[in-house]
C-alpha cells in the first residue's frame, strides 16, 4: 500500500513538472514518424512483390496455354515460367485446363494458373509470427484476332512479298505462316493497307510501308488452312482430253462447256464459259491483253501428270474478265459441292509453280483462289478491284496497284480463316 501511494505521488509531481516536455512530444513523434515509413516501406514492398509474382503467373499462363495449342503438357511448362520470373519460393496452387473460376471457366482453350508466395515485410515482420501470404491467378487462352484474306502457307523464306512501288489495298487482315525472320517483306516504297499483319516469324518494314494503325503481331501463332479438311483431289473424270490445245483466235465468239482441257487454255479473243468444273490438265490457262472471258459459277482446276509440268495460271493486264465461283447450290448441281466457293484450285502435285495475275481495270474475279503448294504474283493497276477474293497460297507477291474488298457472300465469308494470337485474357 505504502508502494502504490508513493507511485501515485511521483505521478502527480510529473504531472506538474513543465521540464523535459518537449522531448517527450518529439519522441512520440519520433515514433509515428518512424512507424509511418516503415508502413510505407512495407506497403511498397507488398505491392512490388506482388507485381512480380503476377508477371510470373501471366508468363506460366502463356506457356501453359501455347503447349495446350501444341497438344503438349502444361503443367511443366507453366512452372518452368513462374519460376523463370520469380526469384523467391512460391507455392503452385494449381495450374487446370479449363478453369475453375472467372469468365473463361470451363473453357477449353484456356489455361489457369494460381500461385502463392510468403513475403516477410521489414517492418510488419517484426511484430507478426508468421510471414503474410500473396495469391495471385492469371488465365491465357488462344483468341481469334482477325480473319485473313491473304493467307501464305509456306513453312520457310518469305511468304508475302510486297515490292517495288507496290500499293495493296486490302480491307482484311494478312498472315504468313513461314517461321523465318523476314516472314512477312514490305520492300522498297511499298505500301500495304491492312488492319492486322500476322506472321509466324519477323515483319520487316518500315514506318511509311503500312498505315499508322495498323497491327504488326510477329512471331505468332501459324493460321490452319481452311480448306485442308475438304481433302480436294483433281477429279479423275472426264479421263479423256474434251480438247487438247485449246485456242481462241482474237477474232472468234466461242462458248465452251466444263471438261479436261489438255495441254491448256491461250484465249486471245471472247469466251462465254457455262457453269461447273474446268480441268485444265499441264499447259496453262492463258488470257491474253485482248481477251474477253465471261464464266460465273466456274471452278478453274490446274493440274498435270507429273510435279513438273502442272498447268500454270497466267493473266495478262488488258483482258476484260469476269469470273465468279459456284455457289454451293451450283456446285451441287454439278455433282461435288467441295468445289463451292473456289474459283482457282492448283493441284498440291505441283510444288513451287509459278502463278501470273496482271490486273487491269476490266478484271473482276470472285471467289478463292486455291494454291498451297503454288507462287502467286498478283499485279494490278490503280482502277482494278475485287469485291470478293480470298487468297491461299504458299507464296504471294503484291506489286502494282491491287485493291481487294471482302464482300464475299455468305457461303465464302463462312469459312473460317481466323488468325489467333495467345495472350493473358483474366
Amino acid at each position: 500500500m505504502a508502494m502504490r501511494n508513493k507511485l501515485i505521488r511521483i505521478c502527480r509531481n510529473l504531472r506538474k513538472d513543465l521540464n523535459g516536455n518537449v522531448l517527450i512530444i518529439a519522441a512520440i513523434g519520433a515514433a509515428s514518424t518512424v512507424g509511418a515509413a516503415g508502413i510505407g516501406v512495407d506497403t511498397v514492398e507488398w505491392y512490388l512483390s506482388k507485381r512480380q509474382l503476377q508477371q510470373a503467373a501471366d508468363s506460366g499462363a502463356l506457356a501453359g496455354a501455347m503447349n495446350l495449342f501444341r497438344g503438349q503438357d502444361i503443367t511443366s511448362a507453366a512452372t518452368g515460367e513462374v519460376d523463370r520470373n520469380y526469384v523467391d519460393g512460391f507455392n503452385i496452387v494449381r495450374i487446370v485446363n479449363p478453369p475453375q473460376e472467372g469468365d473463361w471457366t470451363g473453357d477449353g482453350g484456356a489455361v489457369e494458373v494460381v500461385v502463392s508466395a510468403s513475403r516477410a515485410l521489414p517492418f510488419s515482420g517484426i511484430f507478426l509470427e508468421n510471414a503474410p501470404t500473396i495469391q495471385v491467378r492469371s488465365v491465357a487462352a488462344t483468341v481469334a484476332v482477325g480473319e485473313p484474306c491473304v493467307i501464305a502457307t509456306a513453312t520457310d523464306g518469305i511468304g508475302i512479298d510486297v515490292f517495288g512501288s507496290a500499293i495493296a489495298d486490302l480491307d482484311c487482315p494478312v498472315a504468313s505462316n513461314s517461321p523465318d525472320g523476314v516472314s512477312v517483306d514490305l520492300g522498297g516504297s511499298s505500301f500495304l493497307d491492312t488492319d492486322l499483319i500476322m506472321s509466324v516469324g519477323g515483319v520487316d518494314y518500315g514506318s511509311s510501308n503500312i498505315a499508322a494503325d495498323t497491327a504488326v503481331v510477329s512471331y505468332g501463332l501459324p493460321v490452319e488452312d481452311p480448306l485442308a479438311s475438304r481433302g480436294l483431289t483433281p477429279p479423275s473424270s472426264p479421263s479423256g482430253c474434251t480438247a487438247n490445245n485449246f485456242n481462241v483466235s482474237p477474232s472468234q465468239t466461242v462458248t465452251i462447256s466444263p471438261g479436261r482441257y489438255c495441254n491448256g487454255m491461250d484465249i486471245k479473243g471472247t469466251v462465254t464459259m457455262n457453269p461447273g468444273v474446268y480441268i485444265i490438265d499441264r499447259g496453262a490457262f492463258k488470257i491474253n491483253s485482248q481477251a474477253d472471258v465471261v464464266g460465273h459459277g466456274v471452278t478453274i482446276i490446274l493440274t498435270g501428270n507429273s510435279s513438273s509440268n502442272v498447268a500454270e495460271l497466267q493473266i495478262n493486264a488488258g483482258a476484260d474478265l469476269d469470273l465468279r465461283a459456284q455457289t454451293l447450290a451450283e456446285a451441287t448441281t454439278t455433282g461435288d459441292d467441295n468445289w463451292a466457293g473456289i474459283l482457282f484450285y492448283q493441284d498440291e502435285l505441283g510444288d513451287g509453280t509459278q502463278h501470273t495475275i496482271n490486273g487491269g481495270a476490266d478484271i473482276n474475279m470472285e471467289g478463292i483462289i486455291y494454291m498451297p503448294t503454288a507462287d502467286l504474283t498478283y499485279n494490278g493497276n490503280a482502277s482494278q478491284t475485287a469485291q470478293c477474293l480470298l487468297l491461299i497460297t504458299e507464296r504471294v507477291r503484291f506489286g502494282g496497284t491491287n485493291r481487294i474488298a471482302n464482300n464475299c457472300n455468305d457461303e465464302i465469308d463462312d469459312i473460317d480463316t481466323s488468325a489467333r494470337i495467345i495472350r493473358v485474357v483474366e
